[in-house]
């Protein structure tokens, strides 16, 4: 009687830690859709589905799952009736597209066990401003998600490690540590003494520098000779991160911007029929695929975005930097200034818009063309170098800038063609000295 008493006991106590456990919610996050398949707005999809599965990394009732867990549960059911008594199953489901301007997501919540929709919700955002979007990104999902949790558990609660009990450390046992050392100091004396002997019967000449780089002790203190020409070598294991990041830099530096130019707009002048006025349009932004490759292909080892502006950070942890690169940057190579200029039908410049905060080059005069300096490009990118690290930064918006100057109407109507080249800082006077 006793017995069956007890084992009802312990039936009732084991029943009741099953129901009083936490239920969980296991919430499959699948990557954003692109709706239209706009290839420069890709790299949208991993920040915005990082920032989901971000959103619940240290939250004990909500279990993260991806594409592959969803796969296994849809192949076999019987996997959730080993779930925690009380357990929800969420497809998390996100899509966006790009209009104009503004990014557009929508985001909604499937309850796998019966696929019905549990709820929903749309967002819209600048382009320009991905830190907000993803922001409220955040606040809507932690919203949808927040009723479907088991009453009495909060977000955002701590999640503290799993224990695990330490393992004894094996220690090698005196003797045999001791034959060991014996051991290699034989082997040295041994190895010393044949190149030795090879310097004796001549099979070897004597390095005269043997002593570098080489700890010794006299007296009373260690010392080591060694050479500052020597330079550390790279680490081979970081050379696939160096090619990727060289390849981004040499494209920021040669040629990062994405230039639309719009064609040219003719005025009359009202007072004067002998001479008429003409507009361009240009608009400067940095390429989409550049800050695509340095989201998703490079390992930075930190990023700070303020507003439309983002900061990449680079180490020798993760990068061989090599001296060229470093140098093109402290010397400022990558530092353009855009140059444009309209030809006659004879390939001959007839005017000349340099737009540069250099006040010298305000100052300049020509007898050959018509020149003009404006102020209305600024460089959308700066890179910073150091000895450790490298910091690149990118302004994620466009300039539109509208340059306007007034030709005889005899010059205008031979003008056909307009270009824009960005030359180096450096090399911007001797070019205009040819041209002007």
């Amino acid at each position: 009687m006793n017995i069956k008493r007890l084992t009802l006991v312990v039936t009732l106590i084991f029943s009741s830690f099953l129901v009083a456990a936490k239920a969980n919610v296991y919430l499959y996050v699948l990557p954003f859709d692109n709706l239209k398949a706009d290839p420069t707005i890709d790299w949208i999809s991993s920040s915005l589905t990082d920032m989901v599965r971000g959103s619940f990394l240290n939250q004990n009732s909500i279990l993260i799952k991806n594409e592959q867990d969803l796969e296994k549960v849809m192949n076999d059911r019987s996997l959730m009736l080993k779930q925690p008594r009380g357990s929800r199953n969420l497809l998390f489901i996100g899509k966006y597209f790009r209009k104009l301007e503004q990014v557009h997501a929508s985001i909604q919540i499937i309850d796998l066990s019966t696929w019905n929709e549990l709820n929903s919700e749309s967002l819209t955002s600048l382009y320009t401003d991905m830190p907000g979007l993803n922001k409220n990104l955040s606040i809507a999902t932690k919203k949808l998600i927040e009723p479907y949790l088991p009453k009495g558990q909060e977000l955002n609660k701590m999640v503290m490690p799993k224990y695990i009990a330490p393992k004894p450390i094996k220690r090698d046992h005196i003797v045999s540590m001791n034959s060991n050392k014996i051991s290699k100091s034989l082997e040295k004396e041994f190895t010393a003494l044949e190149k030795t002997m090879d310097i004796l019967v001549g099979l070897q000449e004597q390095n005269t520098d043997s002593k570098i780089d080489v700890t010794t002790f006299k007296g009373n203190e260690w010392a080591m000779d060694f050479t500052p020409e020597e330079k550390v070598d790279e680490n081979p294991e970081l050379v696939p991160n160096t090619l990727l990041l060289n390849t981004v830099l040499e494209q920021l530096i040669e040629n990062p911007y994405d230039i639309e130019i719009s064609r040219p707009k003719f005025i009359y002048l009202k007072d004067n029929d002998d001479f008429m006025t003409v507009q361009l349009n240009v608009i400067y932004s940095l390429k989409d695929q550049i800050m695509k490759e340095m989201l998703s292909g490079l390992p930075y080892n930190n990023l700070v975005q303020e507003g439309s502006l983002t900061t990449f950070y680079f180490s020798r942890e993760s990068f061989n930097l090599s001296d060229e690169i470093i140098n093109k940057i402290k010397q400022g190579e990558y530092r353009t200034t855009p140059v444009i200029r309209f030809f006659n039908g004879d390939d001959i410049p007839l005017v000349v818009i340099v737009d540069t905060p250099e006040e010298d080059l305000h100052n300049r005069e020509s007898e050959k063309v018509l020149y003009l300096s404006e102020q209305q490009f600024t460089p959308l990118i700066e890179f910073t170098a150091g000895g450790w690290s490298l910091q690149v930064s990118m302004e994620a918006v466009e300039i539109n800038a509208k340059y306007e100057f007034t030709l005889p109407m005899f010059d205008v109507k031979s003008l056909r063609n307009v270009s824009l080249k960005f030359i180096k800082e450096n090399e911007l006077k001797p070019f205009l000295d040819v041209v002007l």
